[in-house]
């Protein structure tokens, strides 16, 4: 593959994304990894994530905390909770820290983001990576935010096949069409890269009504675009959804083996086209192998975001059924005993980790 790390082609993925052959697959995998040390280096990077709000104006028809879902507690953390998690996060060695919550506009909420980017910048001396995930908002807004010292801004596309998108978020009303635009989704990613954040998105791996064909698509976009990095995991069907309705028109669904093997095909051949860029090995994904997030690792990822919200609370911040990190009492899922366990996984694989690092590439 080396002679097609400048000029991989679309049709050059399709043939990837399609490979049975567990030989090349193996190679295109070690091949991914091997250009991500060289070009980012061995480490994996720890992003602390906090979920401080499940509350979100949207109704997108894949995720469990869109505003039409009655059967979930709706909560957001207070001021000192998010404080002393982000604080948390730095001790123990996290270089960055993810706030990440449902989508919303009103003005106490953009103002408390605000005064909370304020104050964990002023956690220590050194800079502090930033990540912010909460939606689409007005360039003002993501300029007020920038200013206060977020660094980066992660808004996912879903899915970059306009028919699809429309398919998967609320068109019926004009509030509807306005709410879910692809043009607005669009223009807002582009309003990011030219305020100065590290622009990050990402895609649903396997929802319905995607093709290989559109994979490929998602991936040449990323490589359009420009973005510095990139979140994909595989669609998890939400019961609570309307698109769990829609699993006869999953491709992939019927066998959770390929959906992992097509997710870090996507990974790996992203890491190839997209050489210095973060990418994530996300939660989702170890929803389909207790080994899922290492072995996306191995593809060429080179970013994992554990969990720092208290986990009394994660059972209500349910994008997509199973996922990790959810058990009340249980020691294991503890912040101390994840970083443990995803460090001892780690090692065991010779990865080290970017301890303290923001781990950004430009």
């Amino acid at each position: 593959m080396k002679d097609k790390i400048n000029n991989i082609t679309k049709e050059d993925i399709v043939n990837y994304l399609n490979e049975r052959d567990p030989v090349i697959i193996n190679e295109l995998f070690q091949y991914a990894n091997k250009l991500k040390i060289q070009c980012r280096g061995p480490e994996v990077y720890f992003r602390g994530l906090i979920e401080i709000s499940n509350i979100c104006s949207k109704n997108c028809y894949y995720c469990g905390i869109r505003s039409g879902n009655g059967k979930i507690n709706r909560y957001e953390l207070p001021y000192r909770k998010v404080m002393e998690e982000a604080e948390y996060a730095l001790e123990i060695g996290y270089g960055s820290i993810v706030i990440q919550g449902g989508e919303r506009s009103d003005r106490p909420f953009i103002e408390k983001i605000t005064h909370l980017i304020e104050d964990i910048c002023r956690l220590r001396k050194s800079k502090i990576g930033i990540t912010l995930s909460l939606g689409e908002q007005s360039d003002d807004v993501f300029k007020e935010w920038f200013d206060a010292g977020a660094t980066r801004y992660l808004l996912r596309i879903e899915e970059f096949d306009r028919n699809i998108y429309e398919k998967i978020h609320p068109q019926g009303s004009a509030i509807e069409k306005h709410l879910h635009s692809y043009d607005r989704r669009i223009k807002a990613i582009e309003s990011l890269k030219l305020i100065g954040y590290l622009t990050g998105t990402g895609i649903m791996i396997g929802l319905p009504w995607q093709t290989i064909d559109n994979l490929a698509d998602d991936l040449m976009f990323f490589k359009d675009v420009g973005v510095d990095m990139v979140g994909m995991g595989p669609f998890i069907p939400h019961p609570d959804t309307p698109l769990y309705k829609e699993l006869n028109n999953c491709i992939f669904w019927n066998n959770k083996i390929d959906l992992l093997d097509i997710s870090l095909k996507m990974i790996a051949l992203l890491r190839v086209l997209m050489p210095h860029i973060n990418i994530a090995a996300t939660t989702a994904l170890q929803t389909l192998a207790p080994d899922a997030r290492e072995c996306g690792i191995l593809a060429g990822a080179n970013v994992i975001m554990p969990n720092v919200t208290d986990f009394s609370i994660r059972g209500d911040y349910q994008l997509y059924p199973g996922k990790p990190g959810i058990g009340g009492s249980n020691t294991s899922d503890d912040v101390m005993a994840t970083k443990e366990l995803l460090v001892k996984r780690l090692k065991e694989l010779n990865i080290p980790v970017g301890w303290d690092k923001l781990g950004d590439w430009r």
